[in-house]
């Protein structure tokens, strides 16, 4: 880690409060001047540092920077995230790990400030501009059964829900599969992606696509307007450094959980903020459309209802609309 990262970590670690130059040099066992180049190095970047002399420096509150050391600084993670790339604009994060950096190790993250053309399910796009949202991919090798692999999405859409509790002030609900509600108003966008290898049919990657909405995004359509919502119209608005740092450390607790063996303990999670639960829903698949009471979750975390002639149904994929 660069002395200016190490520097910038060391004050987001202590976000409120002043470090010296000599409390830094010491922290960091470089010299006072490289200290005070690394702060300037920082200023210039256009972060928010402001200096009171014989008290030190500290990160404005009002600073909303997203550096790769800024989130890593407030990561409770053993492996996610912990090697990290922040970009200032770029198509997809999903679509960018897939074209530079596939070879990265199990939990590295690419985060843009801006996405110029994101996806979404059935080949949607839409434009995620800076300062609005959080857009970030963590790319994972896993070693996990086929019949868990889908269980990575439910993980996702857990971490987000966590995530906006802890720092947003409100608990949002999930909608089957990976909708994020509050409201009614959907608040984030997740795309699981899976590389398969030819010869052994193994996943050798998967990446899994997190969107949040941090403020509403002047992009969206009408139609959008309608049913997106944003973090800050419901509760406090989270720095974005703190935002992307909590969805990682929520994502990696979940999907340990598919790594030790314990699925179940990762569906009662997901139950326990599943909206449609004994509640009359509308069943949308590509070939029919149909009503049916939701009745519970299986332990592949695939959707139980029972339609009106009685007959219980397992729903794998399709999307839902739900009437209260």
């Amino acid at each position: 880690m660069s002395v200016k990262d190490a520097v910038l970590q060391a004050l987001e670690q202590a976000r409120g409060k002043r470090l010296s130059g000599g409390q830094l040099a010491q922290q960091l066992g470089v010299s006072r001047a490289a200290v005070h180049k690394a702060i300037a190095a920082l200023r210039s970047c256009g972060m928010a540092i402001d200096g009171v002399p014989g008290e030190g420096y500290r990160l404005a509150p009002e600073d909303d920077s997203l550096t790769a050391a800024g989130v890593q600084a407030l990561l409770d993670t053993r492996f996610v995230g912990r090697e990290m790339v922040v970009l200032p604009s770029l198509s997809s994060t999903n679509t960018v790990i897939k074209e530079r950096y596939l070879d990265r190790p199990h939990g590295f993250v690419l985060l843009a400030e801006e996405q110029t053309g994101g996806r979404g399910r059935l080949g949607r796009t839409f434009v995620s501009p800076a300062e609005t949202g959080v857009y970030q991919t963590i790319l994972l090798h896993p070693t996990l059964p086929i019949s868990h692999i889908q269980l990575a999405t439910i993980a996702a859409a857990v971490a987000v829900a966590e995530a906006v509790t802890q720092t947003a002030g409100f608990s949002p609900e999930i909608k089957w599969v990976n909708d994020v509600l509050y409201e009614g108003r959907k608040l984030s966008g997740i795309l699981t992606e899976a590389t398969i290898e030819g010869e052994s049919g193994m996943v050798s990657s998967l990446l899994v696509g997190i969107g949040v909405n941090l403020r509403p995004n002047p992009a969206w359509p009408e139609d959008v307007r309608a049913v997106a919502g944003a973090l800050s119209e419901f509760g406090r608005t989270p720095r974005r450094a703190e935002l992307a740092a909590a969805v990682l450390t929520h994502f990696e607790r979940a999907y340990s959980l598919l790594e030790q063996d314990r699925a179940d303990a990762l569906l009662e999670l997901y139950r326990s903020r599943l909206c449609c639960l004994g509640k009359p829903i509308r069943v949308i698949s590509p070939t029919e459309t149909y009503q049916a009471d939701c009745i519970g979750l299986d332990d592949n975390g695939f959707l139980l209802v029972r339609d009106a002639d009685g007959q219980t149904r397992t729903l794998s994929s399709g999307e839902i609309s739900i009437r209260f």
